[in-house]
């Protein structure tokens, strides 16, 4: 069973099932005829503040919740997509801002330093950021495809995946976040169930992105804005070792409630990175599904 429906069933004992599908589905149709124009880009910390490798013999306690949280007052500049295309030599993006600045783009798998400056102007809450890049920093990206990078607009600094071509965007098949099981402005974080053979110690660490149209998207953790921690458990063939009860019921690690401010529209979609304990630890990050049976697709969660 998926685990929103096994948390629906724990939390929810009274609440008919099929108002709760209805509820969700109205939230989906609403997010998906007014979302954002993109994706944000990756976590803020992306790759980043890793924890140190699991003693030999460790076997993780099941770890604490996530802790309450509120989304603060957001503020410009903030990007409006987090992934910039590269078109020749130049990457152009639209940005939410509220007066004019200066910007810098960084990427260290093409280089150590800076690999392209711009000024840009605002109106109307919006800026387009123009960037060029060197032929030979344009060459490299072409050949690595995609890489993280950080753009700078001011003091703000945003994680931004860099492209030469059009990537499909990946994420986990369950968890997420469930956009409103407490109320209409408090959402709901579920980790996925890794499922992985053989059994190997995992660290995960959550996020959640909100969007609004002035002030662009920014990323909140179990530690506040641009922090979160790490939590460790064991992933095994049939789901996470820590998340089982003593009956077999699943009981899958949660961050609630998170309280979104109503008469913003905010909008929201979740991410984990993982790092997997292997003989070579392996890293990734991918953004999570906002609705309850969401295999056919992923919207974001919406909060008029």
């Amino acid at each position: 069973m998926h685990p929103f429906a096994l948390l629906t069933r724990r939390l929810l004992p009274a609440l008919s099932l099929a108002a709760l599908a209805l509820g969700l589905t109205s939230s989906a149709a609403l997010a998906a005829s007014t979302a954002p124009p993109g994706l944000p880009g990756p976590p803020p910390l992306v790759g980043a503040q890793l924890p140190t490798a699991p003693p030999p013999g460790d076997v993780p306690g099941p770890g604490t919740v996530g802790p309450p949280a509120r989304v603060p007052a957001l503020s410009a500049p903030g990007l409006q997509i987090g992934t910039l295309q590269l078109q020749g030599r130049a990457i152009t993006t639209t940005i939410a801002c509220s007066s004019g600045g200066s910007a810098s783009l960084q990427a260290q798998s093409i280089h150590s330093g800076v690999i392209a400056r711009a000024k840009y102007s605002c109106k109307a809450r919006q800026g387009i950021v123009k960037l060029q890049l060197s032929a030979g920093n344009a060459k490299k990206l072409r050949g690595l495809g995609s890489t993280v990078g950080h753009l700078s607009l001011g003091r703000a600094q945003f994680p931004v995946t860099l492209q030469s071509r059009p990537a499909k965007v990946s994420y986990w098949s369950d968890g997420g976040l469930e956009c409103n099981l407490y109320g209409s402005y408090q959402p709901y974080v579920v980790d996925p169930d890794f499922k992985v053979t053989p059994s190997v110690i995992i660290d995960v660490r959550p996020w959640v992105a909100f969007y609004r149209a002035s002030t662009g998207w920014h990323w909140l953790g179990t530690g506040g804005p641009n922090r979160s921690s790490w939590y460790r458990w064991t992933a095994t063939p049939v789901g996470v070792g820590q998340w089982f009860t003593s009956t077999g019921a699943l009981n899958p690690w949660t961050w609630a409630p998170i309280t979104v401010p109503a008469g913003r529209n905010i909008y929201a979609i979740s991410a984990f990175e993982v790092l997997y304990w292997y003989h070579h630890p392996s890293y990734v990050w991918r953004f999570g599904p906002s609705v309850l049976s969401s295999g056919a697709g992923v919207s974001y969660c919406t909060y008029p």
